[in-house]
């Protein structure tokens, strides 16, 4: 994992935080949980990383919807 990897993750969760008015400890605990960090945003950060974080936070939520886990 790269620096730009590691700004980019922490740039999403902070999204995700300010999006679902909860705390970026427990955001990164459960989408790391669930292997999202490394098996997606890390994966395809090559194309992640040039939509917004908002579209990527999203994206996050309907993964864990799908994946029948709740974010927090």
């Amino acid at each position: 994992m790269t620096r730009e990897h590691v700004e980019y993750i922490t740039a999403v969760i902070g999204t995700l935080s300010l999006m679902l008015g909860v705390s970026s400890s427990c955001i990164y605990n459960r989408i790391n949980a669930a292997g999202i960090i490394d098996g997606y945003l890390v994966k395809c950060y090559d194309v992640l990383h040039t939509f917004s974080l908002e579209y990527v936070a999203q994206d996050i939520i309907d993964i864990m919807k799908r994946k029948g886990l709740e974010i927090c």
